[in-house]
């Protein structure tokens, strides 16, 4: 099954691959992600989890050390890649997975100047899924040690 785009209508809590979470584990040489900042029991992939009534967009993401993971639901992004700028200028570490939709305002407003942009070669099968993710993906890293750039990832050669 594929998920379907259709904002607001599609599924919006799939879970991020094993390979794909190893692969991004060792580009960035951690163990773990200290916190899975949109998550619940079932898909987190940190060794905590912010879920649906935490709200992890009224937490504090600066506080938490190490490196955090986000795979946002994709009909709302903008206050997670908004979230995810400002608390990296003060001391937070965010991995994010998101559509590669480089000509949107979320894009252009919180991306572009405030993450480094890993442009994945090799699209993503999410768990339950049977066909790969119809869009381009891209790997987002906001942290204050890199402010901005981005490359191609052939995250396969990374599991």
């Amino acid at each position: 099954m594929m998920p379907k785009q259709k904002p607001g209508k599609s599924k919006q809590d799939y879970h991020t691959p094993p390979e794909f979470i190893q692969a991004v584990k060792n580009k960035l040489r951690i163990q773990d992600f200290t916190v899975d900042l949109a998550a619940d029991e079932h898909n987190s992939v940190g060794l905590g989890y912010f879920d649906l009534p935490m709200n992890s967009l009224e937490q504090s993401w600066r506080q938490l050390s190490g490196w955090n993971w986000l795979n946002p639901p994709f009909d709302k992004i903008t206050p997670w890649v908004q979230k995810a700028a400002m608390e990296s200028l003060y001391g937070a570490h965010i991995a994010m997975l998101v559509p590669a939709s480089v000509g949107s305002n979320w894009w252009n407003d919180y991306v572009t100047r405030n993450s480094y942009q890993l442009f994945l070669n090799g699209r993503i099968t999410f768990q339950g899924c049977v066909t790969p993710y119809p869009k381009d993906c891209a790997l987002l890293l906001y942290t204050p040690m890199i402010r901005s750039g981005n490359a191609t990832w052939t995250w396969k050669n990374y599991v």
